[in-house]
């Protein structure tokens, strides 16, 4: 009878030596089966035991990681479908918060815009013009009071007639309903101004929404679109990379996520690789397990397997690519 092997999850030491030890003893008599209950398995428990425990107390955790910054990268998005008109920057261009990346076809949204702004324009100056109006109108107004008063008082004294008395209390009525006029004109044109300048806002805000600007201060990894290509509202088309400390983002194995703590330090290498290529610290440590998402697709990785993100920012990232694929070694003592 030829042994029999299964496959089992790197680091269960303990599990290997138990089952080696099953599958030998089952190609030998039924003595040796039950020599195996005696001192020997007592042995093999033993081994299994300081075996785990020595995996459990690793001074060093090694874990694959990518390399990214600490604001993590971005996915770039348009707020509006459109044409591309102009591609204002190139791929790997550093960029500051609010820059322009990409415009899109706007003339129909321009054409508004300068519409709504002409006609605000005009209705401005129509306000302009009856200020200046009610200024007069409201002078006047107090000199026909003044006189209406004065006339007023000379005619109940018995100096002044009756029809003069009449005529000045006319003219104070007559410049009191130009005021009054006056002033609803007014109104009624500042209002048209404000509803004006509202079009004009919201024709901005469209010609606006036909911008792709930077989100922050960073450096544009990759734009898609073309001069001439279609974009979608709300589709990436291109990485960002934001202004932070350079980072390994890692996925250390479930056995080992009590040992990993902010604080402690860490070596970068190349994935296979022994040099030491950059140093680092702990700075998070996610708060619960996950499915790998990282690296899931290597070959021979559990589906079952769970992993706590640890970030790791970098004191010297050197010439450390973006996106890079990286072990990352955690002193855990």
């Amino acid at each position: 009878m030829k042994p029999t092997f299964r496959y089992l999850a790197p680091l269960t030491l303990g599990a290997v030596i138990v089952i080696n030890a099953f599958t030998l003893s089952g190609c030998g008599s039924k003595t040796e089966v039950k020599a195996a209950d005696g001192p020997q398995a007592q042995n093999l428990s033993a081994d299994s035991k300081n075996a785990t425990q020595r995996v459990m107390n690793a001074e060093k955790i090694v874990a694959i990681g990518r390399v990214e910054p600490e604001q993590e990268i971005t996915a770039l998005s348009m707020d509006a479908s459109g044409i591309v008109k102009k591609v204002l920057v190139e791929d790997g261009d550093n960029v500051k918060a609010g820059q322009a990346l990409i415009e899109l076809l706007h003339d129909v949204e321009s054409a508004k815009l300068s519409l709504s702004q002409a006609k605000a324009n005009t209705q401005a100056q129509e306000v302009k013009g009856l200020r200046a109006q009610l200024a007069s109108a409201t002078a006047k107004l107090q000199n026909q009071k003044e006189k209406y008063e004065r006339i007023q008082k000379i005619f109940e004294s018995g100096a002044e007639t009756r029809q003069n008395a009449d005529n000045a209390k006319t003219d104070y009525e007559t410049a009191q309903r130009e005021v009054e006029r006056l002033q609803a004109g007014l109104q009624s044109a500042e209002s048209k101004v404000s509803e004006f300048n509202a079009d004009a806002r919201v024709s901005s805000a469209e010609v606006e929404r036909r911008m792709l600007r930077a989100p922050s201060d960073g450096t544009v990894l990759k734009l898609e679109p073309n001069v001439g290509s279609a974009v979608t509202s709300g589709k990436s088309v291109g990485d960002f990379a934001p202004k932070s400390p350079l980072t390994v983002l890692c996925e250390v194995d479930e056995l080992f996520v009590n040992d990993v703590k902010i604080g402690q330090k860490a070596s970068i290498r190349r994935q296979g690789m022994t040099e030491t290529i950059a140093d680092g610290t702990v700075v998070s440590v996610g708060a619960y397990l996950k499915k790998k998402s990282l690296f899931s697709d290597e070959a021979g990785a559990l589906e079952d397997r769970r992993v706590r993100e640890v970030r790791v920012r970098l004191s010297n990232p050197g010439t450390l690519l973006l996106n890079s694929r990286v072990e990352c070694v955690i002193l855990t003592k």
